[in-house]
């Protein structure tokens, strides 16, 4: 399968969001993280769009519970980077309002370019003072970071390619906003239980139940899916 075909950078400013969802709707397996979802196909597509990205834009609490790994130029990428004119890597862009992250991260040393952190302009002192130590600071809006106004940040810099990977939060800040240009959804075809998001004493069956795609169509822009065990 051709992902670079499926999965393509239009020509201009483009920001494209990501997220992987079982079949009974959670976002994140009863661990609290996404990679227990996932999958190595849903990994690859994960990396084929962040291949030839400006910008990893992700929240504070993705950043806080996945463990980001650093950003680094990876040689298979370069040629095509280099042909477009992009930096040798993506740059982690990372949007936090209380600035509450895991400074000893590997992420924000030995990341290729320097990780960015986008707060307000009302943060504590303090702790802005510890950021600079590790990151480059943008402050922009009050009460909560003005994402429009970092997006166009963003693209003044030249940075127009940008893939938000989450979290929920973050993500419905941005379609309030009305930013996103590009959803992609991988639906794992496991069943969690999805109740434990409110009740995080439940049993959760281990292994998930797995399904099978029986069938698949589209109709009026729906698509329709037939899971069978």
């Amino acid at each position: 399968m051709d992902l670079a075909s499926l999965y393509p950078w239009p020509e201009g400013p483009w920001l494209r969001t990501q997220m992987v969802m079982t079949l009974d709707g959670a976002t994140i397996g009863p661990d609290g993280l996404s990679g227990s979802i996932s999958g190595a196909a849903d990994k690859r597509v994960f990396m084929e769009t962040r291949r030839l990205a400006d910008v990893v834009l992700v929240g504070a609490g993705t950043i806080r519970a996945e463990r980001y790994t650093p950003m680094r130029a990876k040689a298979e990428w370069q040629e095509q980077r280099s042909s477009l004119g992009l930096a040798v890597a993506p740059q982690i862009v990372v949007v936090s309002g209380r600035l509450d992250l895991p400074w000893e991260e590997p992420m924000f040393s030995e990341s290729a370019l320097p990780v960015v952190v986008a707060t307000t302009s009302t943060v504590d002192p303090d702790r802005l003072a510890q950021v600079r130590q590790h990151a480059e600071v943008v402050q922009l809006g009050d009460e909560s970071v003005d994402m429009r106004a970092l997006v166009q940040l963003l693209h003044e810099r030249g940075q127009k390619r940008i893939n938000c990977e989450g979290g929920e939060a973050l993500l419905d800040v941005m379609v309030r906003n009305d930013l996103v240009d590009e959803m992609d959804l991988t639906i794992a075809p496991v069943l969690t239980g999805s109740g434990y998001l409110r009740d995080p004493e439940r049993e959760i069956p281990s292994p998930y139940p797995r399904f099978s795609l029986a069938h698949q169509f589209v109709d009026e822009g729906f698509v329709f899916c037939r899971f069978v065990r």
